[in-house]
């Protein structure tokens, strides 16, 4: 059974942490194909292909009915699940691909009142982008690891104000 109530970090990480595309091909097999180098996925409510995923915002769009889909939104849709039913599917999904998922590493959080240090917070960001798979030297392949970079600061930055703001 699915709780029914979650925590403000728990949607964020399932929105957030499980890349967008890995959700439309492998989670809900949408139809999708890589146009020019540009994911494109067949848009569940207007049935175009005229759409895109934003790897930075992880969100994925239809320029024809001018809808933006998050992971949640995708699962309700497709699977035509309840919110609640939603999240336990993300979460299984999460806990079933864990090499999809670019979690922060447990040693990179803040304990008590010492920050990590930066350097070795962006090392550690190299090491785990760097151990997503081999490098092809592919354009792709390195796109996917600059955006893994990205996301990676973002959800740093994002930890960085919750402490700034818990500590005033």
């Amino acid at each position: 059974m699915v709780a029914k109530r979650f925590s403000s970090e728990e949607l964020y990480g399932l929105r957030n942490d499980i890349p967008i595309d890995s959700v439309i091909k492998n989670a809900l097999d949408i139809p999708w194909r890589d146009t020019e180098g540009c994911f494109r996925f067949l848009c569940p409510i207007c049935n175009e292909f005229n759409t895109a995923i934003n790897r930075a915002t992880n969100l994925a769009r239809c320029f024809y009915c001018e809808r933006n889909f998050n992971a949640i939104d995708l699962v309700m849709l497709i699977k035509q699940f309840d919110f609640v039913n939603s999240i336990g599917f993300l979460k299984n999904y999460q806990k079933d691909n864990p090499n999809e998922i670019l979690p922060i590493k447990p040693d990179l959080k803040v304990r008590g009142d010492s920050p990590a240090h930066i350097g070795n917070v962006l090392k550690s960001l190299v090491t785990q982008s760097a151990s997503v798979g081999p490098s092809s030297g592919s354009d792709e392949n390195l796109c996917n690891r600059v955006l893994s970079l990205e996301q990676k600061l973002d959800r740093l930055a994002q930890r960085i104000e919750e402490v700034a703001k818990s500590s005033s």
